[in-house]
């Protein structure tokens, strides 16, 4: 997921300008539905993507997520729109080891006083490929950061959920706090093709399937 650290109604305006500059055509409407229900208007996931959302969370934060079949990646919307907006943003991944031996445990914090080009002020993750752990950390460590952790020796254990969300908190994301999610935007890709003659799709419970 990608968190922006601005209401709902800048980054929702500002990603559909930022389409139709692309020559882009989405149709944009509201959710009304709760959180977690509100994702379901991503479905089904599929490759190309062609849909995104954005939920208001707490009071200065909003999440972004696409129904990209793979999990989506928030990154490009998420770091553009914190740039235009002059505000920090926040990619956090958790994704628990698959059959096929792939994890991983990420987050990075991004803001305008990050690092050019891309901005970044921190990033701390712990990865797997065919259960082969990688460690990486770059940038300034953060007041609410506990590196201690860091020194055990599995990777798996430097960085794992529930540190994640500690530094979420800390940032001011709730993550697993549904009252914290409000209202969702949803924008949808107006295709010109048939795609599920062109796309591979899933719903939600068939990805979850897959990835165990």
């Amino acid at each position: 997921m990608g968190f922006l650290e601005t209401p709902i109604e800048p980054a929702s305006e500002h990603l559909r300008a930022w389409r139709n500059d692309l020559r882009i055509s989405y149709k944009m409407t509201r959710s009304e539905a709760s959180w977690p229900d509100c994702l379901l208007a991503l479905e089904p996931l599929e490759t190309p993507w062609t849909s995104e959302i954005l939920v208001s969370h707490g009071a200065t934060w909003t999440a972004y997520l696409n129904n990209d079949i793979s999990g989506g990646d928030p990154f490009p919307a998420t770091s553009y729109l914190a740039r235009i907006l002059d505000v920090r943003w926040v990619i956090a991944t958790h994704q628990p080891m698959t059959s096929h031996g792939h994890a991983s445990t990420q987050l990075w914090l991004g803001g305008p006083h990050g690092e050019p080009p891309l901005n970044y002020v921190r990033t701390i993750a712990a990865h797997a490929e065919d259960r082969r752990w990688s460690w990486e950390t770059s940038g300034q460590v953060q007041s609410f950061e506990r590196p201690a952790a860091y020194q055990a020796r599995k990777i798996s254990e430097r960085f794992n959920r529930p540190l994640l969300l500690e530094y979420l908190q800390a940032l001011g994301v709730a993550v697993d706090d549904d009252k914290q999610y409000d209202y969702a935007v949803a924008l949808k890709r107006r295709t010109v093709w048939r795609p599920w003659r062109r796309s591979h799709r899933l719903t939600l419970e068939q990805a979850r399937q897959r990835e165990t």
